[in-house]
């Protein structure tokens, strides 16, 4: 029988997770919404935030629905939509500033996170 508990400020209730890795995996958050751009490997995500890799993962998907990569690409895609609003930048520019090493790794998966690729979206018009 497992036991969930409740974290306060999460909405949802771990269930594998120990709460004293709870200040771990928040600090792993936070060094990826510091820097997203960089391409740190959950290895060393992990060993900076003072905890393993396993639990790291299990306990960043408890807590917040997604996976270490993933959070990191969102953010990364999100600022990519940022910049594709207010900036004259190529897209070849912006790709490069969110993180990618390739135009079409980036398109591919703006494409796939917003089902729209970057040049429509930039394209689009923007309504009041």
């Amino acid at each position: 029988m497992s036991r969930k508990k409740i974290v306060e400020g999460y909405q949802h209730p771990i269930e594998r997770t120990k709460l004293y890795d709870v200040p771990a995996i928040e600090l792993a958050k936070s060094i990826i919404d510091k820097d997203p751009v960089s391409h740190i490997h959950i290895p060393m995500l992990a060993d900076r935030a003072g905890i393993n890799e396993f639990k790291l993962k299990i306990g960043f998907r408890e807590l917040y629905q997604t996976s270490p990569y993933q959070y990191r690409l969102r953010l990364c895609l999100e600022r990519a939509k940022e910049l594709l609003e207010d900036t004259d930048d190529t897209i070849d520019q912006i790709a490069s500033k969110v993180g990618f090493d390739t135009y079409n790794g980036f398109s591919t998966a703006f494409k796939k996170a917003f089902h729209i690729p970057p040049t429509a979206w930039r394209n689009r018009p923007l309504t009041a």
